[in-house]
Order: C-alpha cells, then sequence, then structure tokens
C-alpha cells in the first residue's frame, strides 16, 4: 500500500495555519479590547485625581465597562435610587451621558456631580491620615443632616463635609484628596465652626473626638506645641518644660484641659507654678487659671507671670515686649497736663535709653534721658493688675516730685512752683506754708508751672457741700517773691470772691475769711427783694461743717446752699418743726409780699380747688432756685 505522507502534511499545515490565525485574532481582540478600556484610564477635563473609571466605581455600584462600537468604552452603573447612568467614551476623550433614556445636555457637570460623588465615598471608605486605626465612617456618627461639595483650589482638590453636631453648631471639615505614589491619600486640612476656622490645635482634638480615637496623649502633645497669642514665636512646650519638674497632665480631657506643674525659686525661695490650659471652643490655646504654691493668682495678674516665665526661659523678643509697653505709655497722657508722655520723650527729651523688668506680678518700664539743657532724668513706670503707676524719679542724680521734673524737662520754671508752695497766701494760719495747707485739704495736690499764662497752677479734689469738687488753683507771685491767689475754678467754674474766701478760710482754718458768704445770701434776689429784706437781718449764721448759711426764727428755719459761681439755692426749709421744703417757692413768696405763713398752713391743711393756670407777666426775668446741690 501506497502512502502519500506529503498529503497528510498538507492538512495539518491548514489546520496550524487556523490555529494561529485564530489565537492572532483573539490577541489582537484583546490588545484592542485593553486599548479601548484604556480610553477610561485617563482623567477628563480638570478632574486630575480619579480616572474615569475610578470616578464612577466609587461613585456607584454595580459598574460595568464594555467596548461600544469602533473606539467607544462604555459604562454603565446603578445609583441608590435605581437610576441606570450610562456613559459613552470615545478615544478623542468626548464623553456623553444620559439618566434612564436622557441625555445629559451638560455633561461636565453631571460628570462633576459623580466625580464628587466618589470623593465622598472615598471620605467614608479610605482610612484618614493620621486616623488610619479609626472607622471612616465614624463621621456620620458624629455629624447629622450631612451635605458635601466638591471645588478645587490652587490645583488641588477637595471635598467638604457639611452638618450639625449633637448640641447644634454647624460643622465643615475639608478633606483634600490626592495620589501618592499611585494611593489615594485623605488630609482632613481645615475644620470649621459655625464659620470659625480652627487652629491646628483645635483641629487635631476636634478630629480625635469625630473619629474616636483616644486623644490623652495627643491632648498633652498639642498643647506643648501650641503657641500663646501673645508670645506666637515660643511654644509652651519649649518653655514650661525648662523647669524643674515639670509635670503634665490632663485635667479635663471633654473640656480639652491640661495641667501643669513645676518647680522655680522665685525671690529666692522655691515656688511650685500651677498653669492650667484650655483649649478654646477656636481652637486657641489659653491659659485658663494659675496657682502659686496652691494660691491662686488673680485673672489680671496672669499675664505678668506669664510674661516673667517667657521672659526667663526662652529668647522671646525683649524689644518687641519693650515696645509693647511703651506705646502703652506714650499714649498716656501726663497728669495735671495736656501733653502726653510720646510728646515728652519725642519733643523734649534726647538720648532716651529703655529698660524693661519683670516680676511674677508687674512689670517695670525704666528709662534714662537728658533734657534740652542738657539735665539727665529718670523715670519708672511700673505696670499691675489695676493700672499703670509712676515709680522713682530722679533729676541729675537727686530723687524729686514727679511734678517737678517734668517742669524742668519742659523748661518750665521749677523756683517759681516752689516759692509758691514754700509762700504762705494767709499770713495769720497756724499752716507753716501754701503746700502744707492744701494737702491737708486737696486729695492727689499736684504743682505744675504755666509757661504761656507764666502762673503756677495747683490741682487735686476737695469737698464742697455735698460733693468732691476738682479744683485749680491758679497762683502769681507778686513782685516775683510773694504768692497770691489769683484765681480759682470748681470742675471748670470760675468761682467768685465769696465762696473763694470761704474755702481759702477752710483750708488755712482762719473762720473770719469766710463770712462774707453769709453777705452774699443776705443780698442774693429772691424775685424782686433780697433775702435780708425778705427774712430780716437777724438770725443769720455760717454752717461749716456743711458749707451751709442758715436762717432761724421761731417758726421757721432755711438753709442756703451757694454754688461756685454764686448762684443762691434753698436746700432746706422747716416751719413749726415740720419739712416744708417742697414748699419753699411758696413760703418765701408769701413772705416777699408781706403775706402770713398762717394761710399757707391752712391751705395745707383744707384742700382748696385748684386755680385755672395764668399768664405769668412779661417782665419777670429772674427765677429762682431750689433743690438739693
Amino acid at each position: 500500500m501506497r502512502r502519500y505522507i506529503f498529503k497528510k502534511g498538507r492538512r495539518y499545515t491548514f489546520l496550524s495555519i487556523v490555529l494561529i490565525g485564530i489565537v492572532v485574532v483573539i490577541l489582537l481582540a484583546l490588545v484592542y479590547y485593553n486599548s479601548l478600556k484604556g480610553i477610561v484610564e485617563r482623567h477628563y477635563g480638570d478632574f486630575k485625581v480619579l480616572t474615569i473609571r475610578e470616578a464612577f466605581e466609587n461613585a456607584f455600584k454595580n459598574v460595568s465597562i464594555q467596548p461600544s462600537g469602533f473606539a467607544i468604552v462604555t459604562i454603565t452603573a446603578i445609583d441608590e435610587m435605581g437610576n441606570i447612568y450610562t456613559a459613552r467614551v470615545t478615544k478623542e476623550g468626548l464623553m456623553s451621558i444620559a439618566i434612564g433614556n436622557q441625555i445629559s445636555q451638560n455633561p461636565e457637570e453631571l460628570y462633576k456631580a459623580i466625580y464628587a460623588k466618589a470623593f465622598y465615598n472615598l471620605v467614608l471608605t479610605q482610612p484618614i491620615a493620621d486616623f488610619e486605626s479609626s472607622d471612616p465612617k465614624n463621621v456620620l456618627k458624629y455629624l447629622n443632616d450631612v451635605s458635601y461639595d466638591y471645588f478645587q483650589e490652587d490645583g488641588r482638590e477637595y471635598v467638604v463635609l457639611v452638618g450639625k453636631d449633637e448640641p447644634g453648631n454647624t460643622i465643615q471639615i475639608v478633606y483634600n484628596i490626592s495620589k501618592v505614589n499611585g494611593k489615594i491619600r485623605i488630609i482632613a486640612e481645615k475644620v470649621f465652626v459655625n464659620g470659625k476656622l480652627l487652629s491646628d490645635a483645635g483641629k487635631r482634638i476636634f478630629l480625635a473626638k469625630v473619629y474616636k480615637k483616644s486623644i490623652e496623649y495627643d491632648l498633652i502633645e498639642v498643647v506643648k506645641n501650641s503657641f500663646l497669642k501673645d508670645y506666637p514665636g515660643v511654644s509652651i512646650g519649649e518653655v514650661f518644660s525648662k523647669l524643674n519638674n515639670a509635670r503634665w497632665t490632663i485635667k479635663n480631657e471633654g473640656k480639652k484641659m491640661v495641667e501643669f506643674n513645676g518647680m522655680d525659686v522665685i525671690e529666692g525661695k522655691e515656688t511650685v507654678i500651677t498653669i492650667g490650659f484650655k483649649i478654646d471652643e477656636n481652637g486657641e490655646t489659653i491659659v485658663s487659671y494659675a496657682l502659686l504654691n496652691g494660691q491662686d493668682v488673680d485673672k489680671e495678674s496672669i499675664p505678668y507671670l506669664l510674661s516673667y516665665l517667657y521672659n526667663r526661659y526662652s529668647n522671646i523678643d525683649r524689644n518687641k515686649e519693650l515696645d509693647k509697653y511703651k506705646q502703652i505709655i506714650f499714649s498716656t497722657k501726663i497728669p495735671n497736663s495736656t501733653k502726653t508722655f510720646g510728646e515728652l520723650f519725642t519733643e523734649y527729651a534726647t538720648n532716651d535709653k529703655w529698660n524693661i523688668e519683670y516680676a511674677i506680678d508687674s512689670v517695670k518700664l525704666s528709662v534714662t534721658a537728658q533734657t534740652m539743657k542738657n539735665d539727665k532724668f529718670y523715670m519708672e513706670f511700673i505696670f499691675r493688675k489695676d493700672g499703670v503707676y509712676l515709680g522713682k524719679a530722679t533729676l541729675n542724680g537727686e530723687e524729686t516730685e514727679f511734678d517737678v521734673l517734668t517742669n524742668v524737662i519742659f523748661g518750665n520754671n521749677a523756683d517759681k512752683v516752689q516759692k509758691v508752695k514754700s509762700g504762705k497766701i494767709v499770713k495769720y494760719s497756724s499752716f507753716t506754708n501754701n503746700e502744707e495747707a492744701f494737702r491737708s485739704y486737696l486729695k492727689n495736690p499736684t504743682w505744675s508751672y504755666d509757661k504761656e499764662k507764666d502762673r503756677v497752677i495747683l490741682t487735686g479734689v476737695g469737698k464742697y457741700g455735698t460733693k468732691n469738687w476738682n479744683f485749680t488753683f491758679v497762683f502769681d507771685l507778686y513782685f516775683g517773691r510773694e504768692p497770691i491767689l489769683e484765681s480759682m475754678y470748681m470742675d471748670g467754674i470760675a468761682v467768685i470772691d465769696e465762696v473763694s474766701d470761704y474755702i481759702v478760710s477752710k483750708i488755712f482754718k482762719v473762720d473770719t475769711l469766710g463770712n462774707n458768704l453769709v453777705e452774699l445770701v443776705k443780698n442774693s434776689i429772691f424775685i424782686s427783694k433780697t433775702y435780708e429784706e425778705i427774712l430780716g437781718p437777724k438770725g443769720w449764721k455760717l454752717d461749716r461743717n456743711n458749707d451751709r448759711v442758715l436762717y432761724t426764727s421761731d417758726n421757721l428755719q432755711i438753709t442756703f446752699a451757694v454754688e461756685p459761681a454764686g448762684q443762691v439755692k434753698v436746700v432746706q426749709l422747716f416751719y413749726n418743726g415740720e419739712d416744708w421744703t417742697t414748699r419753699s417757692y411758696d413760703v418765701l413768696k408769701t413772705l416777699e409780699n408781706g403775706g402770713s405763713l398762717i394761710s399757707l398752713e391752712q391751705s395745707q391743711q383744707k384742700p382748696v380747688e385748684p386755680e385755672q393756670p395764668q399768664e405769668q407777666p412779661q417782665e419777670q426775668t429772674t427765677t429762682p432756685q431750689y433743690g438739693q446741690f
């Protein structure tokens, strides 16, 4: 039998060719399929973090990706409501999206919504940086009524979650989503509470609550690494950890309070210092309380304790601190002057050199400088919880009163001030000099020299009548030697001679000087007659204890007050032992008209028909004055 080997070979060759062709077609198909799938592995538009495929797969469930026609890929997805999304993406990067059978007229906006949904789902499914061990969905347990939005800023992509916490505060958490080495990275960059941006420390504590991460260690570290508002360049831990036996403990985790305890030697004694730090609602670290050896430090004194510790244990900018306090001094008016300390040091002094010293309850600024005449002077300003005080003052090395020093600095004649102070305007007074007499009457007496008017000025607070007045006494030197009182002012009101003489009599304790006050009242006119004409020349006297003029008769007692400018007022009236002060006008008018008070007494006992109001005569121009003054 013959075999036709060549025929068999042709058959196998043909089969091989067919198989190879099929394989090639399959491979080409796979290559083509994969090349089509690569269409959705690209970014769409300005959305650069997620590819088209990743956006759909993270936004929806049941996502199907299939080639469809030549150079087109179709993505089918279903959302939570059962809506079917169909997206067609071409090789050129064009996209159309339909929901059901309705093709969107604005595919870019619809894709942005899908992309935002993908970002939102990533925040709920992917670990958050620094909270990798926590369940990302904890944010939904902390917030209610959550909504979200997507935005871009400076080339970075964000999604912000907005919701309400249990107390009802509006919370916004801003997440940045990016890719690092091909992996998704989510960082909670900002947190807003009721529109206020939390600091980094506050954000860290807040997120720890949201993601249920233990913050005991973190809270202490956050406080230690944060900065007090007045000392932004030095962390809290950098300062307080330098104290001896420094210890940090959680005081109240819920209120975000950390307590520090340490030792320091203050004024030669070992002192236990306790500081309570708190992260407030804005995320700022503040000092809530302080103790020294277990004793509370006043809230107003805490800033001075802090400045003492920061100066001692850190390299704070002392010049900046100095400038801060100098600005307060420079804006302050010099006592009994229209000028400020700023004007004094910039216009009337040279070569000023400042220094600052810290104590646990105060800050002292001292300055050395020269006057325009090259006199050297020194001043101290002490800041305490209740204000700024003037300390020591020297002139050419000799301690002096502050008002004398300022007179020299301003070029005033200090000799004239001294002459008035050492002189005596009431020669037969028991006081040694004017300064001694006025010091016995005034609170905070201050002497100065008015260069423009060439007068010596004394100011202070003294009592006259029922109130305290701001007194100003103006002195001149008669022939440059003998002081005389030229004028007097009370609360800026020029004082008439009779009142001035009376007050001088009180100051120098010489009663005869003040008797003219009685004559002033007697000669004052009520409506048309003087009080002396109405009441008579007898029964008048001066009540020096109350600075009043008294009139007394058998059945009538009247108390008069005299104001600085000379106005006379009836402040009290008794008739037959009864208080008729409210009827003073009627009493005096009746007496002025020659009537009897018996008629008034009867009218007070029996009700009378009210009279019709009558028009007042036009010629009456004097209005009597009554009431307490």
